[in-house]
């Protein structure tokens, strides 16, 4: 019962705290301006991760049972949360943002336990043990999820229509598996997210009058998203108890991966930095086509879903993890062939 209240105090707590933030943002100067990379109107307030995260905590000490599991991730949280407001209005450098992500990481590392040591039977000859080797590779896998969630984040309703993709279908391996310990965590930050994804696309304009324009989410939220996604994926894949295979991991946050490691292959190839910002995403690529803003946020996010989904059966009717590995990095090799001849097609 607990769960569902849970959820619906978060929906309530993110609808409040935009509401309170927004002028706060926009006093402090907590806002995102348009640049020659940033082109919507006006000043934009930067509230919708901190506003999320904050609906979260309340929530999840309204609601959850006080654990370890649960203040390591909260006091992770808010630290990332910190480091992503602090980019916001001050735009950190990147050594800085990948130190402060190193040091989130080791709290859930060292301070639940919680590494990626088994990556599951990928190539049909038994399990792939890491041993001590996965907490170097729970550090690079944290670090590329924040990342590609934060790198996404590029138009309207997209970043907050990938996030609820993501953590619905978490919360449904779990359901599936029949592991509910962590049932709440993911349909919290789903329906925390609600809010802002609406106030985000403008749906609340006509209900509540002229003083709802759009909120972005910023590099505080975006990095928390991130933060959030890999800690329930590491939590949801190891263990004896494990609810889904790592395998199944790849399709839930696809996207986002296939996105961020795309475009980083893109870059390196011209022999530019990894994290220098350009205009060569897949939703820029889409709109360079021809397609509205709108229309790349319809397309992208029903890819997104047809990703998870695959996922998702994949766990259910329990195929062959060498088979949704394969599979996974083919359509990854046809994704960012297809994504380099359009970006070149409809270069300026």
């Amino acid at each position: 019962m607990y769960t569902f209240a849970s959820a619906f105090t978060a929906f309530c707590f993110a609808f409040f705290a935009i509401k309170f933030f927004k002028p706060v943002a926009i006093e402090v100067g907590l806002v995102d301006k348009p640049n020659e990379r940033k082109r919507h109107a006006g000043h934009i307030p930067l509230i919708g991760g901190i506003s999320i995260f904050m609906a979260v905590l309340a929530a999840s000490l309204l609601w959850l049972p006080n654990t370890l599991e649960l203040r390591m991730y909260l006091i992770a949280s808010a630290m990332m949360v910190f480091i992503g407001a602090l980019d916001d209005k001050f735009d950190l450098r990147v050594r800085v943002r990948i130190i402060g992500q190193i040091i989130i990481a080791s709290l859930m590392i060292y301070g639940v336990g919680g590494y990626i040591a088994n990556l599951g039977n990928l190539f049909g000859f038994g399990d792939v043990n890491l041993g001590p080797l996965g907490i170097l590779f729970t550090y690079i896998g944290i670090i590329v999820v924040i990342n590609a969630y934060n790198m996404v984040d590029g138009i309207d309703g997209l970043i907050g229509s990938l996030s609820i993709n993501t953590f619905t279908s978490i919360a449904l391996l779990f359901i599936m598996s029949g592991q509910t310990d962590y049932l709440s965590y993911p349909l919290i930050l789903a329906t925390a997210t609600i809010p802002y994804l609406m106030f985000n696309l403008g749906l609340f304009e006509r209900l509540l009058g002229k003083d709802t324009k759009k909120i972005f989410m910023g590099d505080a939220g975006s990095m928390f998203v991130g933060l959030s996604v890999i800690w329930l994926l590491t939590m949801g894949t190891q263990g004896e108890q494990a609810s889904f295979r790592p395998v199944t991991a790849l399709w839930i946050c696809a996207v986002p991966l296939m996105d961020m490691l795309a475009i980083v292959f893109r870059r390196v190839r011209k022999g530019k930095s990894p994290f220098k910002p350009d205009r060569d995403h897949l939703h820029h690529i889409l709109q360079r086509a021809g397609l509205s803003s709108r229309q790349s946020l319809i397309v992208i996010t029903i890819f997104a879903a047809i990703m998870s989904a695959i996922g998702v059966l994949g766990e259910y009717f329990q195929v062959a993890e060498s088979t949704e590995l394969a599979l996974f990095i083919l359509i990854f090799i046809l994704y960012n062939k297809y994504a380099r001849h359009f970006s070149w097609k409809y270069v300026e």
